[in-house]
């Protein structure tokens, strides 16, 4: 069965990447709410829509959830800092919670 993703224009404003923070966003993806048990650097709980800037936004329309962890991944770093022992730490709480977004999208009409 073909998908189709539900997209939304993002409207104007001082949004950032859900994914990655980075600015200017350029795509909305509708998602339902979502719980994330697991102690972490996120918040617990997802509540609606996520922004994505345009290279988030090729990611996850092209479904290269791998590239979207490590774009984020990088991201992070730049702007948070970590050491190399902390990374794959990092890098797996990233893809949790890009798994969890993947299952929650809302892909059709």
């Amino acid at each position: 069965m073909a998908w189709e993703v539900v997209v939304f224009d993002p409207p104007p404003g001082h949004e950032v990447c859900d994914f990655c923070t980075a600015e200017p966003t350029y795509r909305l993806y509708a998602c339902r709410n979502f719980m994330w048990l697991e102690r972490a650097m996120f918040a617990h709980e997802s509540v609606g829509a996520w922004f994505a800037c345009e290279i988030c936004a090729d990611f996850v329309d092209a479904g290269l959830w791998t590239e979207l962890t490590e774009r984020a991944l990088a991201q992070f770093k730049k702007r948070h800092g970590y050491s190399q022992d902390e990374e794959p730490y990092f890098r797996e709480r990233f893809r949790e919670i890009h798994k969890l977004f993947k299952e929650h999208m809302i892909t059709e009409v």
